[in-house]
């Protein structure tokens, strides 16, 4: 396929109030709008501008100020307790060279450390007024992206409220099982850390002190169903050796995880004790790009992400409770 491949990424996040327990977006929005005798539309309308004033204007850099993001658009759906826009951001902090594909002599311009060489991207905050669990959504591309940026954005504007927020990392089942029927298993990983002065010792004498070592035995080479893989394989001994010098004599010592590919090549993880948790990359459709581009329609992918955000809510069992 040419050009560039946009891709999905969901959290599920869990809001948490100042005293680490479960608190509503409810009650986080009122804090945020410093009142609570106001409507649930412009109570959204305030977080809206409060988290877009919250860029003052500018990127946003990471820790390492090698990224940055900025709010292109935004906008509210208050009925489905959504906040969503578009976003551009990319690499700064590295002077870069610009040049034409057809000349790789003549440079044509170069972009210095303070700016940003941004592209947009999607995302979407759901927040349901009754509950502590939502979702963000961010699109990236296959070869770039600001998403873990992004994340750390909305959690860094949530706390600065007085609230804390988790986030996993979500595919939803549907998702998944095609995956998986589409897919084979080339690598099994088995990986100890935090082995004993003593196996260290015994390895090799100048690993002893070395608290952090690791071992790893990775077998590739191999390409099987993933049917066939689970029944080859034993989930209390995946491997018929002793494995007890590297101290994996027992299945809670280390991580086994297996390596999924389907056949577009595309990867994905699982730890052998969770057979369905496997997390591929959520691959979106050509169709969803701005004609002749390659960055995404705000109105196709707003509406392609409400229906995934439908079958998001049926997974972790959401039911809306009215609450004005």
């Amino acid at each position: 396929m040419k050009g560039y491949t946009l891709k999905l990424n969901i959290y599920t996040i869990a809001l948490k109030d100042g005293e680490r327990k479960d608190a509503t977006f409810h009650s986080l929005h009122r804090v945020i709008a410093g009142r609570d005798d106001m409507s649930k539309t412009d109570m959204f309308s305030l977080v809206k501008e409060k988290f877009l004033k919250s860029f003052s204007d500018k990127f946003v850099l990471n820790y390492n100020k090698t990224k940055g993001i900025a709010i292109k658009e935004i906008s509210t759906i208050p009925t489905k307790n959504i906040i969503d826009g578009m976003m551009i951001g990319g690499l700064t902090g590295i002077e870069q060279d610009v040049y034409n594909t057809s000349s790789s002599d003549e440079k044509q311009d170069t972009i210095a450390k303070d700016e940003v060489t941004a592209l947009p991207y999607y995302f979407k905050i759901w927040m349901p007024y009754d509950s502590s669990v939502g979702v963000v959504m961010v699109q990236s591309y296959t070869e770039t992206g600001v998403v873990s940026l992004a994340l750390d954005k909305i959690k860094h504007f949530f706390k600065s409220y007085g609230f804390s927020v988790g986030s996993n990392p979500f595919v939803d089942k549907e998702y998944k099982e095609r995956f998986k029927k589409r897919s084979i298993v080339d690598k099994l990983i088995l990986t100890k850390t935090h082995l004993s002065s003593e196996a260290r010792c015994a390895l090799n004498q100048m690993f002893t002190n070395f608290e952090g070592l690791k071992v790893e035995i990775k077998i590739s080479g191999f390409n099987v169903s993933i049917d066939e893989f689970w029944k080859q394989v034993d989930n209390e001994n995946p491997l018929d050796i002793d494995l007890a010098d590297f101290e994996m004599n027992k299945k809670e010592n280390y991580d086994i995880i297996a390596t999924y590919k389907d056949l577009s090549g595309k990867q994905s993880q699982a730890r052998l004790s969770k057979k369905l948790d496997i997390m591929p990359t959520i691959i979106l459709d050509s169709t969803l790009k701005e004609p002749g581009k390659e960055y995404p329609n705000y109105t196709k992918i707003h509406t392609h992400t409400n229906s995934i955000l439908t079958k998001v809510k049926q997974e972790i069992g959401y039911e809306a409770i009215d609450v004005g």
